[in-house]
């Protein structure tokens, strides 16, 4: 499921770019639409289109991207009819954290002011004015030391995809501590960085704490100031572990709470089967 496919642009510019595999089909998401009736009738098409997918049985791999795609398409179409369909501007509310946070402030200044003052535009507004790092940001590169003692070098994830972890190595499963490590030796380090911050009071506990959860495939990164510091409002914690994933360019695609391994890999594209699953390295 692409979550986030060549669509970061505003929504108020109104453009989408359909991934080569659809554009033989007619495009729903050009349905510019102040109908409600449109705007379900454009969504069914992608749900066919998504169906459709299924039923070719393909590999898992380019099944993944596929399905991230429509995904993709269904949120946009979201975005785009948000201010004229009642639906569609449920589905922006309660998809917001799957949303680039410009995308959403778009679809806030396009609603009239009666919409603003509903249930739903409030819970719009809340999100965009929410202080804490959001899907569409940029990933923070806070201060910490590395294994060395020295200032971590973000400079080292410079024009990679980066997964960052978030704590919660002491409350995963066994089995989701080798997955992690099957991922690393699927993907490629000069194309994805895998950060993994760790909560210490000090050096000694940041090496014990990496020793014994075995860490040190990973690059390591913990500001030193224990458990549940300030960085866990900044970063806007929603859970133990908080995975962080981003474009070439630093930008959030998805933010997921805990690990689940078919969610995971439904967000991401990332899996131990394969490696990486994105093909637009432009991105």
């Amino acid at each position: 499921m692409n979550v986030f496919p060549k669509w970061l642009l505003p929504a108020v510019v109104l453009l989408l770019i359909i991934p080569g595999s659809c554009r033989k089909e007619s495009d729903p998401a050009k349905v510019f639409s102040s109908s409600e009736d449109e705007y379900l009738a454009a969504l069914e098409l992608v749900n066919e289109k998504q169906k459709n997918i299924y039923f070719q049985h393909l590999p898992g791999r380019e099944e993944n991207r596929l399905v991230r795609e429509m995904n993709g398409e269904r949120l946009h179409l979201a975005v785009l009819h948000a201010s004229t369909s009642p639906t569609a501007l449920s589905t922006v509310t309660n998809s917001c954290d799957l949303i680039p946070r410009q995308d959403v402030k778009a679809v806030y200044d396009a609603l009239n002011p009666g919409m603003k003052k509903t249930n739903l535009g409030k819970a719009i507004k809340k999100h965009v004015d929410n202080k804490t790092v959001l899907v569409g940001d940029l990933l923070p590169h806070f201060e910490g030391v590395g294994l060395d003692g020295k200032p971590f070098d973000w400079s080292v994830t410079a024009g990679k995809r980066v997964l960052l972890i978030y704590e919660g190595w002491g409350w995963i499963k066994r089995s989701t501590h080798f997955w992690f490590k099957d991922l690393l030796a699927a993907t490629d380090r000069d194309s994805l960085a895998v950060v993994t911050y760790v909560y210490a009071d000090s050096m000694a506990d940041l090496r014990k704490r990496v020793k014994s959860f075995q860490l040190d495939p990973y690059l390591v990164i913990s500001d030193l100031k224990g458990k549940e510091g300030p960085l866990d409002k900044r970063m806007g914690i929603r859970g133990i572990p908080t995975y962080y994933y981003t474009d070439r360019q630093g930008r959030i695609r998805c933010i997921i709470a805990g690990f689940d391994e078919n969610l995971f890999t439904y967000y991401t594209g990332l899996s131990p089967k394969w490696g990486e699953n994105w093909t637009d390295d432009n991105d």
